[in-house]
């Protein structure tokens, strides 16, 4: 059945991108098609497709794919683009998905590194799915691109701005932001939707993007003392980077102005210093900390990330008490920082409450996930 939906407002090429994102999606990734890749504030060009794969507690996969669906797809000039891109990204592979013949090529990608989606291998993806019922990246962007947050902006603004964060990699920056976009998105739902609708869909997409990053940032600490995670955290929500000192160096500045311009005695230093320590002891971050620093939270975070994804792009846009626990809880964490009523978006009563409350964790079960794909082999 076509899907009319995702063809509404989609030409060939991102046909073609739909259906390889619903491939990367059914091997369960988490992706995003058209990341703006930008350099401060210089607009350089688009990644087709940024594909987020957890292997296991500790491995973190991320590919990016450029797609040519074109007769003359330029295949030489596309590997060494990639390849570039590749670096400037940080991911771990990168991918070309040409239409064009890969026999001349195949030799010249796997010297540089980068895997080739050859014609053969494109037309059964394409015929497996590209009628997927979802929304397109084009409607997407089409529905939000007259819906304003504040000002002129609107949510296709805050979108593509938000994305391009990916430009430099998952950073401690990136997840603040979508922190306090998934936040902002939530309230003006509530403020402004009689029922969840493309206010909420935006703040499902924001949340993913939440949960995403924490389960990359967490990586590196899954096996480190729960103080210690902890601490990463908070530092890295409060400061935008994990620096075990930057609580101290930030009292030991104010402190030492405060000595020098103010009270010589010390008396005010000392009455800031304990100010600050009982603030961070009720800070709104403290609820994610939490979760975030559990040694096997991220495999709830990357199957909510997964389910939000799924739901920000479902033509009938799915209710919250529609989701899955791990997602729920994922909005749960985000309300509760936003200091907004978990009544309105997860159900009123004790018993949905606890349900979208994260869930004490005992020990981390994954089990290896290995992304096979159809990539040419290159003759030895």
């Amino acid at each position: 059945m076509m899907n009319e939906f995702a063809q509404k407002n989609i030409d060939k090429g991102g046909a073609l991108e739909e259906a390889l994102r619903q491939y990367f999606l059914g091997m369960g990734a988490f992706v995003i098609r058209g990341v703006p890749f930008k350099q401060g504030k210089e607009d350089i060009t688009d990644i087709d497709l940024w594909v987020y794969t957890r292997a296991n507690v500790h491995a973190r996969h991320v590919s990016i794919v450029d797609i040519k669906n074109k007769k003359r797809a330029k295949a030489f000039e596309r590997i060494v683009w990639v390849k570039g891109l590749q670096a400037a990204v940080g991911a771990d592979d990168a991918v070309v998905a040409t239409t064009s013949s890969v026999d001349a090529v195949a030799p010249f990608a796997k010297r540089l590194g980068v895997k080739l989606l050859s014609k053969g291998s494109l037309a059964p993806i394409q015929a497996r799915y590209g009628n997927a019922i979802r929304l397109s990246n084009e409607d997407i962007l089409e529905r939000w691109r007259n819906v304003n947050i504040r000002g002129t902006e609107t949510l296709k603004s805050r979108l593509l701005t938000s994305l391009a964060e990916l430009s430099t990699g998952i950073t401690f920056a990136a997840l603040n932001i979508w922190v306090d976009d998934a936040a902002e998105l939530f309230a003006l739902s509530i403020d402004r939707e009689r029922k969840p609708g493309e206010l909420a869909r935006a703040a499902y997409f924001f949340s993913a993007l939440v949960a995403i990053a924490a389960d990359y940032l967490g990586k590196g600490e899954v096996f480190s003392e729960p103080e210690v995670r902890r601490s990463f955290f908070k530092n890295g929500l409060l400061f935008g980077r994990p620096d075990p000192d930057a609580s101290k160096k930030f009292t030991d500045f104010a402190e030492q102005l405060v000595t020098e311009y103010l009270d010589q005695s010390g008396a005010s230093a000392a009455r800031i210093r304990s100010g600050f320590e009982r603030s961070l002891e009720n800070l709104s971050i403290n609820s994610l900390v939490e979760f975030f620093s559990k040694p096997a939270a991220g495999r709830e975070l990357v199957d909510g990330a997964i389910a939000l994804e799924a739901a920000s792009f479902s033509p009938g846009l799915p209710q919250p008490s529609e989701l899955s626990r791990e997602a729920r809880t994922i909005i749960g964490l985000i309300l509760d920082y936003a200091d907004l009523p978990r009544a309105h978006f997860l159900g009123a009563g004790k018993e949905a409450d606890r349900e979208a409350r994260p869930r004490p964790i005992a020990e981390e079960g994954d089990k290896p996930v290995t992304m096979e794909f159809p990539f040419h082999k290159s003759p030895k």
